[in-house]
């Protein structure tokens, strides 16, 4: 099992390898020369727009009963561990390669 885990990570660092080999000088990509942002302020008059506007509308809400959704079998807990005993033989077969 840890030879495994090893072969795993010895495959993961050989595949990321070439990521790492160009010492920082990122060949691919774009070299752009940052310039400082100059930021210009300019100072307009602030013109005020009255219009009508009519009051709001009272708002009605209505709650409505949550939905109950109930539904029970004499075959619900017999169920329940078949179907975990089925997913815990998925994931143990998936896992150690059986």
């Amino acid at each position: 099992m840890l030879a495994k885990k090893l072969a795993v990570l010895a495959a993961a660092v050989a595949v990321s390898a070439p990521a790492f080999a160009d010492n920082g000088n990122h060949y691919g990509h774009r070299h752009f020369k940052h310039r400082p942002v100059v930021h210009h302020v300019v100072h307009r008059p602030v013109v005020q727009h009255y219009y009508y506007r009519p009051a709001p509308r009272p708002v009605v809400v209505y709650h409505q009963p949550a939905p109950v959704y109930h539904y029970s079998s004499a075959n619900n807990g017999a169920a329940l561990l078949v179907g975990a005993v089925i997913g815990a033989a998925i994931v143990h077969s998936v896992t150690m390669g059986y």
